[in-house]
């Protein structure tokens, strides 16, 4: 694996010399020759089929994500990046993987100061979110899966009140769908991207003007990550 990443390095760095580099490589790191020079020196050649555990067993994934959360207008809405984890594991009939699921992410989501009953300095802040549930999924190409996922989903929602200096927070139930597609690297390796729509109950909050302390959420997820397979 070392040797392979530092002549792609090489193959890189010395643009002229690198197709002449890449012809000269072995026939198990020779690149993709349908891709455009020079990006074909940085995907190997994957022209045998991964082996048939390659989709199946326990897996883990880190990722790194976008997420955007709203408040149907009583509170501006609140987005930022997370960093979370994901595990499962899959089972494969013919060209259908699919199996069980669950997540949880470290949020850093801040919502903008809102303005609720001619009162102002209200923000909302979500500090983790996760959910559990199940995925299915149609493999093309032997290497790539299109799939589908839903379940449970939850959030921690915290509500400052700026102008009293007050503060309350409550945990969120909902669920979620999306989908997503995978593509694997290597027979043990996968890259995967994702994007969920999570709908969450209302919930009241002491720290918002009466009348006004009901807050529902919706959030929209995207994330990346490197998938590992045991």
């Amino acid at each position: 694996m070392k040797k392979s990443v530092f002549a792609l390095t090489l193959s890189l760095l010395s643009l002229p010399a690198g197709a002449a580099m890449a012809q000269s490589l072995p026939d198990d790191l020779k690149p993709v020759g349908s891709m455009g020079y020079p990006y074909n020196l940085v995907v190997p050649n994957y022209a045998e089929t991964p082996l048939p555990s390659s989709w199946e067993g326990f897996y883990w994934k880190p990722s790194l994500g976008y997420n955007s959360m709203s408040f149907g207008g009583r509170l501006r809405d609140a987005d930022g990046i997370t960093l979370g984890a994901s595990g499962g594991y899959d089972f494969r009939l013919g060209n259908i993987v699919y199996g069980p699921t669950a997540d949880l992410s470290y949020d850093f989501l801040y919502g903008d100061s809102s303005r609720i009953d001619g009162i102002s300095d209200f923000k909302a802040h979500t500090d983790f979110d996760g959910s559990v549930g199940a995925r299915a999924g149609f493999l093309l190409f032997d290497r790539t899966l299109i799939y589908a996922t839903g379940g449970y989903a939850f959030a921690n929602l915290e509500v400052r009140n700026g102008g009293l200096g007050a503060s309350d927070t409550n945990f969120l139930s909902g669920w979620t769908a999306g989908g997503g597609i995978e593509y694997l690297w290597s027979d043990s390796n996968s890259l995967r991207f994702e994007y969920k729509r999570v709908e969450f109950s209302g919930e009241s909050f002491d720290s918002l003007p009466p009348g006004h302390d009901e807050v529902e959420a919706t959030m929209d997820k995207f994330s990346f990550g490197f998938v590992h397979r045991f």
